[in-house]
């Protein structure tokens, strides 16, 4: 997979590797890694070419395309509700000895970046959001997104979407960008609502599915749904 880095500004850079994004932000002593991606290259040395801080990884969650490199670093973080699954996922070469719990509001100072975690389940059970408030900068994971956003298969649950979205348009107030972990980057709060609606909709029966081209096996009776933001990859018979 093609691997870019993007220099934002002093001190935070995207790092995309194929479709998904990693965040780097360094801080006065330590630096922080949102996500390892695909783990089809080396993040490890990506990061160590931009910082020379020791560095810190918060996973948003444990799908595959955001723990593919977590091997490499020695401080993982997750909210808990992700560690089941992180376990038994365990990717190649990495250790439960290593993973940390983030909670709900835990503070990550960097000095000069400090981000809030705020737990949005729905896409996953432990699926977390950091929040800069002085920047007022919201690094969203895969549950706020324009893509397709994958709602089928264990873990994934539409009402604590619901859930999770109404909590996060009442806290629209204190962000003015969003940073998806996919497709466009970065997107406005607009399009909080429009997600709502749309998996209310979904919830309700009221969006029609259709059928998902070069779809891969583990993906059988799953269709996507689309609202006005974005898709949903459901199955319905779940």
């Amino acid at each position: 997979m093609e691997t870019n880095i993007i220099k934002v500004e002093d001190n935070f850079w995207i790092i995309k590797e194929g479709g998904v994004r990693c965040f780097l932000f360094e801080g006065a002593n330590q630096a922080m890694l949102i996500d390892t991606g695909f783990g089809t290259t080396s993040m490890k040395a990506i990061v160590e070419s931009l910082t020379d801080k020791p560095v810190s990884v918060v996973n948003t969650h444990a799908d595959m395309d955001h723990v593919g490199c977590n091997k490499e670093f020695t401080e993982i973080y997750m909210h808990p509700s992700e560690m089941d699954y992180y376990k038994r996922h365990l990717p190649e070469g990495c250790s439960m000895d290593k993973v940390y719990p983030l909670w709900e509001d835990d503070i990550i100072n960097l000095g000069n970046w400090e981000f809030r975690v705020i737990l949005a389940p729905g896409h996953t059970p432990g699926s977390i959001m950091l929040l800069e408030p002085n920047r007022r900068m919201l690094f969203s994971g895969d549950s706020i997104q324009l893509g397709d956003i994958y709602m089928f298969g264990a873990g994934r649950d539409m009402t604590s979407y619901i859930y999770s979205l109404e909590k996060l348009d009442a806290l629209s107030r204190h962000f003015d960008t969003i940073w998806p972990s996919h497709d466009l980057c970065p997107v406005p709060p607009t399009v909080i609502p429009e997600l709502l609606q749309g998996a209310k909709d979904l919830a309700a029966g009221k969006l029609s599915g259709k059928e998902i081209p070069d779809a891969q096996p583990w993906m059988k009776d799953c269709k996507v749904y689309r609202c006005s933001a974005a898709g949903f990859l459901f199955n319905e018979n779940e």
